[in-house]
């Protein structure tokens, strides 16, 4: 019997269930996050909730189903005749039969649904951002006109396209706030009940703004307005759910919703977007059995190679809390094993399929300005809920953490780190440096290096990299930081064990690599000496944590001379041992 359709692109609840796909249940959750505060759904216990998740991860999916819970699918009948509007024909009990929530939707009553995605309002001026928001808006009012929605305010067409309506004042310098208000105070008329507000990538117009030279605070007053509007209606809305990738200006930007529940890092909802172990050994387990067959590999196999490449994101306590995978990935990668994709990936291995989707162009632009830290700390677990960011002032471990390429862990000693969550991300954002660089590192390449570094042959490691440096302009190379960034993107392709900027008493030395046998402390000097960054190891007493652990550690001082438009950049280096009386240089 043929599988239901995999839909890695689509995101939308009703089309899913209208076509027979496959769809894994996370409705269970919301009967947590809809709970009723008076018995019989009318009032809600929690009326204002924010999820963070990173992109591609389910957010449009989550608020596509919360928009069929309330009301439904409701037909477009193309006219605006009150009495064809019929605000019960939705089949909401159909879309969700067999669902967990199937009893929660015949107890509930039917609410209207403004949805918004902010992703369609981003702007490079202030005034353009009010512009997209109202033409994102005439679609939303457009949509509603085409149920048969009786506003009192007939459509405008305009060059062939309809336009959403003015006030009966006519003014040409009306807010989106206000015409926002005017389309709730309609539908809570028509349904006879308090309408539902869903806001999908709220910070689509912030994160538009990262790592370009523009006042952010002149958005956020148009945002804020827009927002605040939501508290000012309280009384009047039912359910007020935001989702977006961080928390960019939250105290500013949401200053008027202060009743606002964060559940990003609440452990009741980690696993609310993405797919746990249990979704791949239950509702997917067909498709993985018969992709294990295509690839002529155990199922056993297959599934550890996929935990290592999509797995391994936490969004709630490490440790005490499942990890889940990137779903746009898994089912990406689930959907092209039924065919002949064997031969393609044992050349190039997993695909790539989230990095690939948007390249993280404003992180590592960020990173080559010097101001993305490769390492930091992150705040303790009960912060993380707390933890807000302002445009002027980003804590960028944290902005890695919420856009998805660092995820939370436990270390040995049961202190939290960051990481990248698995291979997938890894790969992909070393590549994404590197190739800001202008260079890319083949296999043979990284093998080698790989291979100098395993057996301390550290003249042979310097020598292979001074070749790979060679392919690299030489004004692309002009700091301190742009060396470290080059290192740090090899270990990641080379798949080391090793940490970047690791604090310690003396302060934080730039590079540790792992081996069984040895550790590698590397300190980077631009247009120094060798000798200046072996001092400062020796100083600081950088690797000093590891002299107990039974391995040699190892100081590596390398200085990278400037290059130029006619000459490439060379490295000069010099290793010794450490936590000797009498130190070897090897």
């Amino acid at each position: 019997m043929a599988l239901p359709f995999l839909h890695p692109d689509q995101s939308e609840f009703i089309s899913i269930r209208r076509g027979r796909g496959l769809y894994v249940d996370k409705t269970g959750h919301l009967s947590k996050l809809l709970a009723s505060a008076d018995g019989h759904g009318s009032q809600l216990q929690s009326k204002y909730a924010f999820l963070a998740r990173p992109r591609r991860f389910g957010k449009t999916l989550l608020v596509s189903t919360l928009e069929a819970f309330f009301q439904g699918d409701l037909p477009r009948s193309g006219s605006s005749d009150k009495a064809s509007f019929d605000p019960n024909a939705g089949e909401r009990t159909e879309l969700f039969k067999g669902t967990a929530v199937e009893d929660l939707v015949c107890q509930t009553r039917v609410h209207p649904v403004v949805r918004l995605n902010l992703a369609m309002a981003t702007a490079d001026t202030p005034e353009r951002l009010q512009t997209r928001l109202l033409a994102h808006l005439e679609s939303v009012y457009t949509g509603w006109h085409g149920r048969g929605v009786a506003t009192g305010i007939e459509p405008q067409t305009v060059g062939g396209f309809v336009q959403f309506p003015l006030p009966p004042t006519g003014s040409e310098s009306v807010p989106a706030a206000v015409r926002l208000e005017r389309l709730l105070h309609v539908l809570e008329q028509q349904f006879k009940a308090k309408p539902v507000v869903l806001i999908d990538e709220y910070d689509a117009p912030l994160t538009h703004l990262l790592g370009r030279d523009m006042d952010p605070d002149p958005f956020i007053v148009v945002l804020r307005e827009f927002f605040g509007l939501l508290k000012y209606l309280e009384n009047h809305l039912h359910f007020v759910f935001i989702t977006g990738i961080s928390r960019f200006a939250h105290v500013n930007l949401f200053s008027a919703l202060n009743n606002l529940k964060d559940i990003s890092w609440d452990p009741d909802y980690a696993d609310l977007c993405g797919f746990r172990e249990e979704d791949l050994q239950d509702s997917l387990l067909p498709y993985l059995q018969a992709g294990a067959v295509n690839l002529g590999k155990p199922v056993e196999d297959v599934t550890q190679e996929l935990r290592d490449h999509y797995n391994g994101y936490c969004f709630g306590v490490p440790g005490f809390d499942e990890n889940v995978y990137n779903p746009y990935s898994l089912l990406n990668c689930l959907d092209d094993m039924q065919g002949a994709a064997a031969a393609r990936w044992k050349l190039f291995g997993w695909p790539n399929y989230w990095s690939e989707s948007g390249t993280p162009r404003f992180l590592v632009r960020m990173a080559r300005n010097g101001d993305l830290a490769l390492a930091k700390e992150p705040p303790a677990i009960h912060q993380l809920m707390r933890t807000t960011y302002d445009l002027n002032n980003i804590d960028y471990g944290s902005l890695m953490l919420q856009t998805g390429y660092f995820t939370l862990r436990l270390d040995q000693g049961r202190s939290l780190r960051y990481d990248y969550p698995n291979n997938e991300v890894r790969l992909t954002f070393a590549s994404s440096l590197l190739e800001s660089f202008s260079r890319y590192a083949n296999t043979d390449e990284l093998t080698e290096l790989h291979r100098a570094l395993a057996i301390e042959d550290y003249a042979d490691f310097c020598t292979r990299l001074n070749t790979f440096m060679a392919g690299i302009p030489g004004e692309k190379i002009t700091s301190e930081i742009d060396c470290h960034l080059i290192l740090h993107a090899l270990c990641q392709l080379m798949r080391v064990e090793f940490q970047s900027e690791v604090h310690q008493l003396g302060g934080r030395s730039d590079l540790e690599v792992l081996f069984s046998g040895h550790v590698c402390i590397f300190e980077f000097k631009y247009n120094q000496s060798v000798e200046t960054a072996l001092e400062q190891i020796e100083a600081r007493d950088y690797g000093r944590r590891y002299f107990a652990s039974g391995r040699r550690v190892v100081a590596v001082g390398l200085n990278f001379v400037a290059g130029s438009a006619e000459e490439p950049p060379r490295i000069e280096y010099q290793a010794r041992v450490r936590g000797l009386s009498d130190p070897d240089f090897v």
